[in-house]
């Protein structure tokens, strides 16, 4: 039974912890920082690490001025500008 409880707490501490389960601060624009939001820190926030912030999902396409399907910080920046136009 307690090789059993190992196991189990063993597999249950190597499940990734999803973007729902961790407290990520948003700017009152409801963004979240360029950092935060590039989880792979490659310097590009790709479109599935958009999907985690609606608006920067649905602005994906036209934030992505040079259509290389990823967002740079430039790009990203211009998500947040949008955003705030529209409030």
């Amino acid at each position: 039974m307690k090789a059993l409880n190992v196991l189990f707490l063993t597999c249950a501490m190597s499940m990734p912890v999803h973007a729902a389960d961790t407290a990520v601060s948003v700017d009152a624009y409801g963004m979240v920082s360029f950092v935060h939001l590039d989880s792979d820190h490659n310097g590009y926030v790709s479109r599935v690490e958009a999907r985690s912030v609606t608006g920067v999902e649905q602005a994906f396409d036209s934030a992505d001025v040079n259509h290389d399907g990823l967002l740079d910080q430039h790009e990203y920046t211009r998500v947040r500008q949008a955003r705030e136009a529209k409030q």
